[in-house]
């Protein structure tokens, strides 16, 4: 074989090899960043977030897009970094950590259970994201678990204006979801809100 089949070979493998390198694979989390939010009170208040529903589609690692009004684009190298369902919750925890923590108009309650029915949560490249959700919050004392707490429930929909990219609308959910915690948290500080109370 002389030098100039074996440099023609050799350029030949490299092309193959380029032309069959995938792209690479990018992971989004909906927790954000702390300098974003609020900061992390040192008080003792349990928080515990369930999210008890999400549209089928969304229990997949994948990112999906909705482009125009029928068709929904799944994106192979844009996932999430955990399941959407811990997703959620976690970046929930973490918000209503940072403002109920030290809230005093929740005293003497020391203990929240939420649970999330996440209807809606899609988004457009560049356009928007959109998340609706229903939830149910109850506040209980220490140990008083079994004869009942201070029970909420709402509803919440947000339609956020995003930037263009990938990373732009994950954004996007991360500051509806932060609205989402405000919204909650609000509700539950309320002085009108009673036991058994609805922001319907």
């Amino acid at each position: 074989m002389n030098s100039r089949y074996r440099g023609f070979v050799a350029a030949l493998l490299v092309s193959v090899g380029v032309g069959c390198t995938s792209a690479p694979v990018r992971y989004y989390t909906l927790t954000s960043p702390p300098a974003k939010t609020l900061p992390v009170s040192q008080t003792a208040f349990a928080i515990d977030v369930r999210v008890v529903h999400t549209p089928p589609q969304l229990e997949r690692a994948e990112l999906m897009v909705r482009n125009g009004q029928t068709e929904m684009t799944l994106l192979e190298n844009e996932r999430w970094a955990s399941p959407l369902k811990d997703e959620i919750k976690d970046a929930v925890r973490l918000e209503l950590q940072r403002r109920l923590s030290d809230a005093t108009g929740l005293r003497p309650f020391n203990k929240l259970t939420l649970d999330i029915d996440v209807q809606n949560f899609a988004a457009e490249l560049g356009k928007y994201a959109l998340l609706e959700v229903s939830w149910s919050a109850t506040l209980f004392t220490q140990g008083a678990q079994s004869a009942g707490g201070r029970t909420t429930t709402c509803t919440f929909r947000a339609d956020e204006r995003i930037h263009a990219g990938y990373a732009g609308l994950v954004e996007g959910y991360q500051q509806e979801i932060a609205a989402l915690a405000e919204a909650i948290a609000a509700a539950l500080t309320s002085p009108a809100n009673g036991v058994d109370a609805s922001c319907h």
